[in-house]
């Protein structure tokens, strides 16, 4: 049976380990990608990541959980496809334990292999299929999680990354596999449908915040990753953590400077407030439209060649 107390023992212990070895904000940084805790954070830079539209790769959400796994599945490309899932579903379960077993996490973590299915297998339709089918019934088991906005973005963030991912891949040029081109592509896919629910919720937007984040986001599934395996050496052990975490600065260092850097910058950010459910509907009927013709256009291409 789960022992939920060594769990949240297990949280604290990490907790203090990185707190004790990091300075802030790299320390809630850290903490934020690997368990999603969102309090510690200095105001300035708490601040610096909601003007630059970088707070959501630094709690666990969908989005992140997603990322991970696309890394994971393009990490073990080499495996079959069995062994693939299989090592992908033990570690984002070891994952999501750890977290914490609550309703957004384990959202995140079902939404976030429904896109894997898509993403590895190339088959949308069905990951859409599976997308819709499951969100139906956790709304059947629990429907106010329908108004809830961690539901919202982590069916909107899911949802552009199965439908929207291929459409970019196409359009965007460069090789696959090229330096943040993949990044980029993801990051896009998933904020076409999800910036405008953040600009319906908070007010504002940011023109370069898909730029900002196809920078940082190569450096959330390393962190974690990384973060992990020090982590747990620095539990094992009990010394030497300052230098036993060292390796994780560079990478911190980098995504605390480029976000101040940008959140410097006083260009492209703008409020659009009010930004009623009429502009919301509006948005994603043109999309929904673009999208289409889109798609028909590819479809037609397809035929002809």
């Amino acid at each position: 049976m789960l022992d939920l107390a060594f769990l949240s023992s297990l949280r604290e212990s990490i907790i203090v380990l990185v707190r004790e070895a990091l300075p802030e904000p790299q320390a809630s940084l850290l903490l934020g990608m690997i368990l999603g805790v969102k309090s510690g954070f200095p105001q300035d830079f708490y601040e610096a990541l909601r003007i630059t539209g970088t707070l959501h790769v630094v709690v666990v959400s969908g989005f992140n959980i997603t990322v991970i796994i696309n890394t994971l599945a393009r990490f073990f490309s080499f495996l079959p496809l069995k062994p693939r899932f299989l090592i992908t579903f033990l570690f984002i379960t070891a994952f999501v334990l750890l977290v914490g077993v609550n309703p957004p996490v384990i959202r995140a973590a079902l939404m976030g292999s429904i896109a894997l299915l898509g993403t590895v297998l190339g088959r949308q339709r069905d990951a859409l299929r599976i997308l819709l089918l499951s969100s139906v019934v956790m709304l059947l088991f629990q429907p106010s999680w329908l108004v809830e906005l961690s539901f919202q973005l982590s069916f909107l963030a899911t949802l552009g990354l199965i439908v929207g991912q291929p459409v970019l891949d196409r359009v965007i040029p460069g090789a696959k596999g090229m330096l943040l081109r993949e990044d980029f592509i993801t990051t896009n896919s998933a904020q076409l449908l999800v910036w405008p629910l953040i600009a319906y919720h908070f007010g504002q937007v940011s023109l370069l915040s898909p730029i900002i984040n196809a920078l940082i986001l190569w450096v959330v599934p390393l962190l974690t990753y990384m973060g992990l395996v020090t982590i747990t050496i620095g539990l094992l052990i009990n010394k030497f953590t300052l230098l036993i975490m060292l390796p994780n600065r560079v990478f911190l260092d980098f995504f605390v400077e480029v976000v101040k850097l940008f959140s410097s910058v006083k260009v492209g950010y703008f409020a659009v407030s009010p930004f009623g459910l009429a502009a919301l509907a509006f948005y994603f009927v043109v999309l929904g439209g673009l999208g289409w013709f889109l798609y028909q256009s590819y479809q037609q291409k397809r035929e002809t060649a």
